[in-house]
């Protein structure tokens, strides 16, 4: 069994038990097994036509049944004996010194009051009669200004939230201590199983009575109140159901003819119904593998989907409403996605280590050792056995006499040396946050709570006024999520950053430019885009919701713990640090195949060395002095090509040949080359330069996918010149096993391209390409790599590389 700070196995199990889901296995819920991974089936992947549509099923277990009908017969008891039980015969916080006899009545005016959440655009009918406050003032005159943000979308929770909130709600519920009739968690069972989604305001929660205002929706939707809305599948085939909808841009009613796609679960949704009922035929409704979705009055919704309205008893309308379902609901679905970013940002860390040559001792299991920390010895091994079989990346770093060290960095700058000490920290967190949220969805938090009958409380049962509503360990909870994702994408940033600067990245291309680097700046933007993504994690990170404490309804919810806005806040925390990690993989490839093109550069160097003496000097025959100039010389190469990176090709290329005439001239001196020979240096030189360019041109295509006669500027020479393309995974050959899986992921499945043959080509210096050419724009590539991370591909790949590494 996995430590409790296991993080790494945590999520490896965590996207197994989901796909094991996604393929046929059952959900069943008791009250107390409710995982992460179950409210993530459930909310993220709704009913569709699918044999394997993910359902919810009742625990079956008779024991669980009787403790909800022993806590509901509690509430029948005192009611028929007229006692006074809050929220039963009171009125609700601070008017509870409020009494009534009718506790139908008392739960009605619950959810009335409650219902005071904004959802735009309204569909309220207007009055007929107008009441003009300036006669020369005619409303009809202006024309009604475009929104600035969709209207619905935000003010409204996205479905998958409500529906995981639904399943949070019902798993306690079933738990035995609300007094509520098990019809009703059977009833809320049904919404899911069908799809029945209600709409739910987005803000109007303090998180302290739970959430009051966003459950009594749910509420609302299960008796079939009329002013409210839900989403609800459509069958197929079906006839022209009644519904009405609103265009983005306007605020009047559209067509049946111009009805746009509706589907809750896709990625942009539009309004929904305006005041005019239209009948919409389901044809224009959006279809994906969730199904055709109309957005209808509650009780439309539930008579489509076949649910018959149930009418709440006593105590129940409290019962929904009174807990921390949609906090809990909206935290497990962050921290589990937090969680995979998290482990993602020590495989990028890997991948970077690669990229920019670093030394994989950094993460030698000695160094842990001797800091324990459970956090840091885990990203540590993760990223130690990850590295394993890396061509690129060394097991330490070199040892050196000191008079050939002279201006070499001796060890990796911080971003790479020290994440598992930066990681650590946020894999034990995360963990934590992980266990607090899981212990939450299985809690009890209403209040009262019902004890059934006991010895302890002469078997009439005990009503307990408490306070398992505030939900601040969720707002701890989410607080620290918050800022441990503002930690990594930190390290995601300076990480990219550092590939795509020349005076850091050990040799690469400015701004890793596939063409000319005077005419393709590839990732500047990128590095931009990140900079402005790190800044917005900065402040949400620095954020601490709980502090904020604002006193409500009559000052009796004194103390808020503001739990649904930190994980909402968290959310969006965590789809900037997606965007930022979407950014470093695209850079960390792109960087990979640039660096593997380096490399063969370099591995050609000796041939052209070799070739370039026999062809300048003539009585140069002996093989063993060739070979000693030839290594003479390298050093010097090398290290100019290092240094140029930032130079058009030719000059580039002239200074480089350039740097080998003194190791040249020195070892030249004690080969049979004498006199007149020693003046066709130039021509050496020259020699040296045409080859390097010839070879990097060659090289360029070649993993580009560019023929020479394309290339800008191309020479008559180039004509007949054919090179067959590498494929588009070059860099794999010099990749760990394990990091080699992602990296083909991006540029084989995905189809990410590495970046460069427009500009290679000089179509309109790469423009071409964001237009009808095969690579799209940059942006496009980091949007399919986040779609990737966001939808569960990139985590089944990650899980895949962390097979059979032990003790994680």
């Amino acid at each position: 069994m996995a430590t409790p700070n296991a993080l790494v196995s945590q999520y490896v199990q965590d996207v197994k038990e989901l796909d094991s889901y996604l393929t046929g296995s059952a959900i069943t819920i008791n009250g107390s097994t409710l995982t992460l991974s179950q409210i993530a089936a459930i909310a993220l992947y709704p009913p569709s036509s699918s044999p394997n549509s993910v359902k919810i099923q009742l625990t079956d277990d008779q024991h669980v049944k009787a403790k909800v009908s022993a806590s509901r017969a509690v509430i029948e008891s005192k009611v028929a004996a007229g006692i006074s039980v809050y929220g039963v015969s009171t009125g609700f916080g601070g008017s509870a010194d409020t009494r009534t006899d009718d506790p139908i009545a008392l739960g009605a005016a619950l959810l009335q009051h409650q219902h005071a959440g904004v959802i735009l655009p309204t569909y309220a009918p207007s009055s007929s009669t107008a009441i003009p406050t300036l006669s020369s003032f005619d409303s009809n005159a202006f024309p009604s200004p475009a929104p600035l943000s969709d209207p619905f979308t935000s003010t409204t929770m996205p479905p998958p939230w409500t529906r995981a909130a639904l399943l949070v709600r019902a798993n306690s519920l079933m738990r035995g201590h609300s007094g509520v009739r098990w019809e009703l968690v059977q009833k809320m069972a049904e919404l899911l199983n069908k799809g029945v989604t209600p709409v739910v305001p987005m803000r109007g929660s303090v998180s302290a009575s739970g959430d009051l205002s966003s459950l009594s929706y749910i509420a609302a939707t299960l008796i079939g109140n009329p002013g409210i809305r839900a989403w609800v599948p459509l069958p197929h085939p079906s006839s022209a159901i009644p519904s009405t909808f609103s265009t983005p841009l306007s605020t009047g009613t559209s067509s049946p003819h111009s009805s746009p796609d509706l589907s809750p679960f896709s990625a942009s949704t539009p309004l929904p119904p305006s005041a005019d009922t239209l009948d919409l035929p389901t044809d224009t409704l959006k279809v994906d593998n969730h199904g055709s979705y109309a957005l209808l009055p509650a009780p439309q919704a539930l008579q489509i989907a076949g649910i018959t309205p149930l009418p709440l008893s006593s105590k129940e309308h409290l019962g929904i409403l009174n807990g921390t379902a949609f906090s809990a609901a909206v935290s497990a679905l962050v921290v589990r996605g937090a969680r995979g970013v998290s482990v993602l940002g020590a495989v990028l860390t890997a991948m970077s280590v690669e990229a920019m040559l670093g030394a994989k001792g950094s993460f030698d299991p000695f160094v842990s050792e001797a800091r324990p920390h459970i956090g840091q010895i885990h990203s540590a091994r993760l990223m130690h056995n990850l590295l394993a079989g890396s061509s690129f990346a060394s097991e330490h770093d070199v040892e050196v006499k000191i008079e050939d060290d002279a201006g070499v960095l001796r060890q990796d700058r911080y971003s790479l040396r020290t994440a598992p000490q930066w990681l650590g920290p946020q894999f034990e967190d995360l963990a934590h946050a992980a266990q607090v949220i899981t212990t939450e969805v299985n809690s009890t938090t209403d209040n009262p709570l019902i004890e059934p009958p006991s010895a302890s409380n002469n078997q009439t049962g005990q009503v307990h006024h408490a306070g398992n509503f505030q939900a601040l360990a969720l707002t701890n909870a989410m607080d620290h999520v918050r800022l441990s994702l503002a930690h990594i994408g930190k390290l995601m940033f300076v990480q990219l950053t550092e590939i795509v600067n020349p005076a850091m990245n050990r040799g690469l291309f400015p701004n890793l430019a596939g063409g000319e680097v005077g005419l393709d700046f590839a990732f500047k933007g990128v590095d931009i885009a990140a900079a402005s993504y790190v800044g917005e994690l900065n402040a949400l990170g620095g954020m601490n919701v709980g502090v904020g404490n604002v006193s409500a309804e009559m000052h009796n919810q004194s103390v808020n713990s503001l739990a649904l806005i930190s994980a909402r806040y968290t959310l969006t925390a965590l789809e900037v640090t997606t965007l930022l990690a979407a950014s470093h993989l695209i850079v960390i490839c792109q960087a990979l195949d640039l660096r593997a093109l380096s490399e063969e550069l370099r591995e050609s160097l000796p041939g052209l060395i070799r070739s370039s003496l026999t062809n300048t000097f003539p009585s140069l025959t002996d093989d063993t002095t060739s070979a000693l100039l030839v290594a003479a010389i390298i050093p010097a190469l090398t290290e100019a090509l290092d240094r140029t990176t930032t130079l058009e090709t030719n000059t580039r290329m002239y200074k480089v040949a350039s740097a080998c005439v003194v190791p040249l001239v020195t070892a030249l001196s004690i080969s049979p080359v004498q006199g007149a020979e020693l003046s066709a240096l130039s021509v050496f030189i020259a020699s040296i330069a045409a080859g390097l360019v010839d070879k990097l041109t060659e090289l360029r295509c070649a993993y580009l996918g560019v023929q020479p006669f394309a290339v800008r500027g191309a020479s008559l020479s180039a004509e007949g010149a054919k090179v067959a393309w590498r494929g588009p995974a070059p860099a794999s050959k010099y990749l760990a096993p394990r990091t080699r899986a992602l990296y083909e992921f991006v540029r084989v499945t995905l189809g990410v391209r590495m970046h460069g043959a427009g500009n290679l080509r000089g179509d309109v210096f790469g423009m071409r390409d964001g237009l009808d050419g095969e690579d799209g724009t940059i942006g496009n590539g980091v949007s399919v790599i986040c779609e990737a991370i966001r939808d569960g591909r990139v985590g089944r790949v990650v899980v895949g590389m962390l097979e059979g590494i032990e003790g994680l």
